[in-house]
């Protein structure tokens, strides 16, 4: 069965200070099957919206192949990008300004469906009615203007205007960083239950660890704009091979005092360098407690070790 997405040594640049390019994304490959939820995570400036941005065409790739349903991506003209987005949605970080302040919710969610021409008047009404109430909402609530609901409610309404398409890839950016914690499961679950009901691929872009096991299929580890780790969920939580897989969840703090007391600490030295100047070899090697002579001086390629493939000299 071909992959929902698959995207092949991607890589996003951007002009720097000096001439010097800014690395965001430099040769990231993966891909989705279809109904597979694929975790994305790293520390902050790792290029992981970067990707999820490219993905659906928000930001053109510098090189590489990003392919949604077959269809390529990169180098597209309008006339693509706007017929291959009925197939990928995106749910943003930030409900509030993902929201038109001066449009009803219902107008909101209805959009695409009347600039694709798929239902407008009664039959519109009635479709953003079962779209809101499919995301917990009523559909009474059409009428009203987004800075009338809450954060969560904010995030369902703009989950339910992504999945009024009905598309097949579904990029969620930090969908629940800008929510309380006490509403973060109820997205969460909610959003794990729609991917259930409409077998969606889904792109999961994250910095919590904990969320990302709720949620995803498999883990894509990123540091500095390249894969160092992707593998199934379970056995890169039970056995991460990268250092920085390690040093990742090692980070995760635990709510039993005893369990955290117990768990290993991977010291990471220094800061993470700059994407406009990135170290020789291993990326990773200047915080790396393991790094060697090799690490330094030849960058590591993708290699299957155990069930995750891993980019490590060492692994």
């Amino acid at each position: 069965m071909s992959p929902t997405l698959e995207i092949t040594d991607l890589k996003v640049h951007f002009p720097g200070r000096g001439g010097a390019p800014v690395r965001a994304v430099d040769g990231v490959s993966l891909s989705i099957a279809p109904g597979e939820t694929l975790g994305l995570v790293g520390e902050s400036g790792c290029g992981k919206s970067t990707v999820s941005n490219a993905t659906v065409g928000l930001l053109a790739p510098t090189a590489g192949s990003v392919r949604v349903l077959g269809t390529e991506l990169a180098g597209a003209d309008a006339k693509t990008l706007r017929d291959i987005r009925a197939h990928a949605q995106m749910v943003f970080q930030d409900p509030v300004t993902s929201l038109n302040p001066r449009m009803t919710i219902g107008a909101a969610v209805g959009e695409p469906l009347l600039v694709r021409g798929i239902a407008r008047g009664a039959a519109l009404k009635a479709r953003v009615g079962e779209l809101l109430e499919e995301v917990g909402l009523r559909a009474e609530n059409a009428t009203r203007y987004p800075h009338q609901f809450s954060g969560g409610q904010r995030q369902r309404i703009v989950i339910a205007r992504a999945l009024a398409l009905r598309p097949a890839l579904l990029v969620c950016d930090e969908p629940v960083s800008a929510l309380d914690v006490s509403v973060r499961a109820q997205i969460l679950n909610l959003l794990v239950a729609l991917q259930t009901r409409y077998g969606m691929s889904t792109l999961f872009v994250s910095h919590d660890l904990a969320v990302v096991r709720h949620v995803c299929d498999r883990v894509a580890v990123m540091y500095l704009g390249r894969i160092a780790e992707i593998g199934p969920r379970d056995a890169l939580y039970a056995a991460p091979r990268h250092p920085y897989t390690r040093a990742l969840l090692a980070a995760v703090p635990e709510p039993d005092p005893a369990i955290q007391r117990a768990k290993p600490r991977v010291p990471l030295a220094g800061e993470i360098p700059s994407p406009a100047n990135p170290p020789s070899g291993c990326r990773f090697h200047t915080r790396c407690p393991l790094a060697v002579e090799i690490c330094r001086q030849e960058a590591p390629e993708l290699r299957m070790v155990g069930e995750s493939a891993v980019a490590c000299h060492l692994a």
